[in-house]
């Protein structure tokens, strides 16, 4: 199958995913995607493979040969047929042409699920030394989300670090970030998950025109620096685009509580009224 190599690099390409996201977002490692890439590596993982279908990549197209003209299979009477192979017409979720195969949902896209994996809390302070790990990622919990915005690109939640964002998040709020590449060029102002080898900060970045290289992180946009880092030292950059909130409103006052509070109202106005 000298063609499947060829197809999983457009297919990552349609995907807009370096190799990396692509490891992190299926559960390989980038070495196993690179070996697979350049036909280095036999046979596709089986966990990659229901990757692709979950992602609606038209696994009879990656697995036909372009070049052949006509396949044979075998129908319930026993009896061998033989059809033409044809290129399926694709499209994307979005109904925008891709040139890989996927296959028209048979659902809206709104209603499509993604995966999302959850970073929590405890798990942030081992998420700078572990983050590269294929078994770390793969431990991470996974969330099912109707978003068709998560289907287009690697995403992550990573609940908050600490109240530093309050009070525009709660303390305990998750962001759903979108992965970029750690060396892109930044937009000063916008929220991001900063992952250094010391810590994830979730903080708005800005970039420093005094100071190449440098990126200034802030709790708010209007307010003072909390730290300075080298562009160089970040390991992963995810961009926010949403938020997920699991805080309770504050409970409703008790019926008692209230029917209490409406005497003592009513007494303050009779002792008005005889003092008159």
């Amino acid at each position: 199958m000298d063609w499947i190599p060829a197809k999983l690099r457009t297919i990552r390409q349609e995907f807009n995913m370096t190799q990396l996201e692509l490891a992190q977002a299926s559960g390989l490692s980038q070495r196993d995607i690179s070996q697979l890439e350049n036909g280095r590596k036999e046979g596709l993982p089986k966990e990659f493979i229901h990757f692709l279908h979950n992602r609606g990549v038209d696994l009879n197209w990656l697995f036909t040969d372009p070049e052949a003209a006509e396949v044979t299979t075998t129908v319930a009477g026993g009896k061998p047929k033989k059809y033409l192979t044809q290129e399926p017409s694709v499209a994307l979720a979005a109904e925008e042409p891709a040139g890989y195969g996927l296959s028209r949902p048979s659902r809206p896209a709104a209603e499509a699920g993604a995966t999302l994996r959850l970073v929590a809390r405890e798990q942030l302070a081992e998420y700078p030394r572990r983050c590269s790990e294929q078994v770390f990622q793969q431990q991470l919990p996974v969330w099912s989300l109707p978003l068709p915005q998560v289907q287009q690109g690697l995403f992550r939640a990573f609940q908050l670090p600490d109240a530093a964002l309050e009070p525009a998040f709660a303390s305990l709020d998750w962001v759903i970030a979108q992965a970029e590449a750690p060396d892109a060029a930044l937009p000063s102002g916008a929220l991001y998950v900063v992952v250094t080898r010391q810590q994830v900060w979730v903080q708005y970045v800005f970039v420093v025109a005094e100071q190449p290289g440098q990126l200034e992180l802030r709790a708010a946009p209007d307010a003072a620096p909390t730290v300075l880092v080298p562009q160089a030292a970040v390991l992963e950059l995810w961009r926010v685009t949403g938020r997920l909130s699991f805080q309770l409103p504050p409970a409703a006052p008790k019926a008692t509580t209230v029917e209490a509070s409406l005497q003592d109202l009513l007494n303050r106005v009779q002792r008005l009224e005889q003092g008159r």
